[in-house]
């Protein structure tokens, strides 16, 4: 058999020594990419908190139209339509629609807050929908007189 003999003697002790420096070179490589992705994903969720606190400052607590609760449930409502591989739009037009002023939009996008994968709501609305979608999300806010687009 060939083979057997690509792995006995010096040749074998060579083919030995590559195959185990190509799987930690692999293995390096794989740290290094989780590393990497793991401060983007870090550097992306402080701005994105940086963010959320720079709409928090705006908000006129008088034109708020709901309790906290609610707008927990409609953030959560968004966070589960909002899918690895589809999105149920219908629904997220649906909280859209509950919107009534500019306060209620920074008030659900502060709530929102930033979820595990590092994402506001703004920047979750524009990964997981089209440009079609996001255009009705804004007539629908611009129905509303809410100058703040998506």
């Amino acid at each position: 058999m060939w083979w057997a003999a690509l792995f006995t003697g010096k040749n074998g002790t060579m083919v030995r020594n590559l195959i185990y420096f190509g799987i930690i070179a692999t293995i390096v490589v794989i740290v290094i990419f989780v590393v990497i992705n793991k401060k983007k994903a870090a550097k992306l969720a402080a701005a994105n908190k940086a963010k959320i606190i720079g709409y928090e400052t705006e908000i006129v607590t008088d034109k708020i139209s709901y309790s906290d609760s609610e707008f927990e449930n409609m953030a959560a409502t968004i966070d589960g339509a909002i899918g690895f591989w589809t999105d149920d739009e219908p629904t997220i037009f649906n909280v859209f629609m509950k919107i009534k002023t500019n306060s209620d939009l920074l008030k659900l996008q502060a709530t929102f807050g930033v979820r595990s994968n590092g994402h506001d709501l703004f920047t979750a609305i524009h990964r997981n929908l089209s440009s079609d979608e996001i255009q009705k999300i804004n007539s629908l806010l611009n129905q509303r007189n809410i100058s703040i687009q998506i």
